[in-house]
């Protein structure tokens, strides 16, 4: 063997081993990144927050009703423009006979009006204009300020959407996680039972029908583990859905439910927080301002509207013969008052008018179903709660129940049934716990997104 052959032998160690290293340290890097990649609960919020397309589609609104706004105060200020214009120009003379009658005859005169010439033509005009007295610019101001705030409502509601998302995502991803583990302990434990009955059917302790329902039990447990590990892609590709990155991204989570049991505020006390901090409520209350604000928009339209122009003109016209200059001013008040435009105005004013009281017909419909949505949130959460402790428990009588029908089984006392139905009950109570758990987190996010703040 190479080994065996003098100083090539000793590279050839030397170099396999370090071949060995590199690959070894190689390996651990890119553990070492993995385990980087892997997120928390609060760092997958903290992602889907800055890179969900819907919350940067909220955040462009919320900018563009900014500068409506803006262009809603610069209405106040003065126009101001600057014109100038330079350019040839030509206009061939006209030529006009005139007839005169003298004691000699008629004499014809032919009189020409302009210059065969071409003219340079240069000038500049500033003008400005000051709105004096404008009725609709105040409530246009005022429109264009609930906007804004209409549109930070909305920007708010879609991050707590998405925070409520991103958890519901990142939970369903662990709990999948979870499910697939539950189910490979299941499918083992399944497994291992059909092991001891071939031992047991080879002693002639069991029969063949106890071997066949113990292998029905195993391949409903490999069905089971099949549709878990489908159902974690399917996690991780809505994960990655939620958080605005590609389907097939890695995912990786680093933390699960704690399991805590949280202390929940009064019903009346989250009520009340709904009420001064949800979006819903609150955009509610913004578009019922703005249809106030439109029929006071609609009626400015009765008023006149009064403005100040000026203007400060230079003109010049340049011939190869001669030139000429002129300089010019103008200072202007002018007024605007439509006093009947078909009755178009007083539709308009009835339209707001009516679109008002429609708003304010559905207040009581809003606030009803805030709280229906808070009362919602609250009794799941209590739910959540209340399943926890319940869950717990039957996890623990399941556990012994198997233990009992093991030591049952294996000591010969105990039947094949027996021993199935208690591995069934404890997946299903494990099954049932871990669905608990993350229904608590799911619980308590959904309170805090209906509320319009963190309350849990």
């Amino acid at each position: 063997m190479i080994e065996d052959v003098g100083w090539l032998g000793i590279v050839y160690n030397k170099g396999r081993t370090m071949i060995k290293r590199i690959i070894s340290i190689a390996l651990l890097v890119a553990g070492l990144g993995l385990a980087a990649e892997a997120m928390t609960y609060q760092e997958s919020v903290s992602y889907a927050l800055k890179h969900s397309p819907s919350v940067l589609a909220a955040e462009r609104k919320l900018s563009a009703a900014r500068a409506r706004m803006g262009q809603a105060v610069g209405a106040f200020f003065p126009t101001i423009k600057l014109d100038g214009n330079y350019g040839k120009s030509y206009s061939q003379p006209s030529t006009m006979q005139l007839t005169t009658q003298t004691i000699l005859g008629a004499i014809t005169t032919d009189i020409t009006f302009g210059t065969d010439e071409q003219a340079t033509v240069k000038g500049w005009t500033l003008s400005a204009s000051q709105p004096l007295f404008v009725a609709a610019l105040w409530p246009g101001y005022g429109l264009a300020t609930k906007g804004v705030d209409s549109a930070g409502q909305d920007y708010i509601r879609v991050k707590l959407e998405t925070a409520f998302n991103a958890t519901a995502a990142y939970f369903a991803v662990l709990s999948s996680t979870k499910y697939v583990k539950l189910s490979e302990d299941s499918m083992e434990m399944a497994r291992s039972h059909v092991n001891q009955i071939e031992l047991m059917l080879k002693s002639g302790v069991a029969t063949r029908a106890d071997l066949l329902r113990a292998e029905v039990q195993l391949a409903n447990s490999e069905v089971a583990l099949t549709q878990a590990r489908n159902g974690l892609e399917l996690a991780k590709s809505s994960f990655n859905n939620v958080l605005g990155r590609t389907p097939d991204e890695k995912v990786e989570i680093s933390d699960g439910p704690t399991g805590q049991v949280p202390t929940v505020p009064e019903y009346a006390v989250m009520t009340k927080a709904a009420f001064e901090n949800s979006p819903t409520w609150r955009s509610f209350s913004l578009a019922r301002g703005m249809a106030a604000d439109n029929v006071t928009l609609a009626r400015t339209a009765l008023l006149p509207s009064v403005f100040l122009s000026g203007q400060n003109g230079w003109r010049s016209t340049e011939y190869p013969s001669y030139r000429s200059d002129a300089r010019s001013w103008s200072l202007t008040g002018a007024a605007s008052w439509t006093l009947f435009d078909g009755l178009g105005m007083q539709n308009r004013i009835n339209e707001a008018a009516a679109n008002l009281e429609a708003t304010e017909a559905t207040e009581a419909q809003v606030k009803n179903g805030l709280l229906l949505e808070v009362r919602q949130a609250y009794l799941e959460l209590k739910s959540a709660i209340e399943t926890i402790t319940s869950t717990k428990k039957a996890v623990d009588f399941a556990e012994e129940s198997h233990k009992v029908s093991s030591l049952r089984f294996n000591s010969g006392v105990g039947t094949n049934l027996e021993e199935i139905d208690a591995q069934v009950a404890l997946t299903q109570a494990r099954t049932t716990q871990l669905k608990a758990l993350f229904d608590l987190e799911i619980a308590k996010a959904k309170l805090n997104k209906v509320v319009g703040k963190e309350v849990i």
